[in-house]
């Protein structure tokens, strides 16, 4: 792996992004939980009924934006993370936290998502020079306002096998992410 792996000596901003303000519709690689799964977080008191179930996730990295990303870029990150192994695991949350979002946390049992991630980044520099800096603190937010609520443990933890990882376009001014490719996780 190289390193340094992102720009350094830039803000750090409270979801994880730093120094990356997209110009155009972002591109990510999300962790997705399963339909059924993203259904039940819809129904949490603290969940926002307008955000459809479907664009539930964990950023796992982003990749950039259309302003800069051309469909070259998208086909060679498609082979990059065709050529990733890593076995399923597991992301638990086990709190609502509060602040300037409502986000579904987990603490230290999510550190499989950093090996994991590890993993992807590597795929990726076959590719990419530098790619946005994120600090991965996973989490899924149900909420884009958190104002002021108080956080909660729940009563029953929110749990999923992760064995893929998704491709995303995030389309800026709606509610909606466009699939550009998905992988399955296998130990082989």
């Amino acid at each position: 792996m190289r390193f340094p792996l992102f720009e350094t000596g830039v803000e750090t901003h409270a979801e994880g992004h730093a120094g990356w303000s997209p110009r155009g519709n972002p591109i990510h690689l999300m962790l997705k939980p399963p339909a059924d799964l993203a259904e039940r977080v819809a129904r949490l008191d603290e969940s926002q009924r307008s955000r459809p179930p479907e664009i539930l996730h964990t950023l796992l990295q982003p990749v950039g934006d259309r302003s800069w990303i051309t469909d070259a870029d998208i086909e060679a990150t498609r082979r990059a993370l065709s050529r990733v192994r890593h076995a399923p695991f597991l992301m638990l949350f086990d709190r609502i936290e509060g602040g300037e979002t409502m986000a579904l946390r987990g603490g230290i049992q999510n550190c499989a998502a950093q090996e994991f991630r590890l993993v992807v980044l590597d795929a990726l520099f076959s590719h990419y020079e530098r790619l946005p800096t994120y600090r991965l603190d996973p989490h899924m937010i149900v909420h884009d306002r958190g104002e002021g609520r108080p956080g909660r443990l729940l009563a029953q933890p929110i749990a999923w096998l992760v064995d893929e990882v998704v491709l995303v376009e995030t389309m800026l001014g709606e509610t909606r992410h466009v699939e550009l490719g998905r992988w399955r996780l296998t130990g082989d």
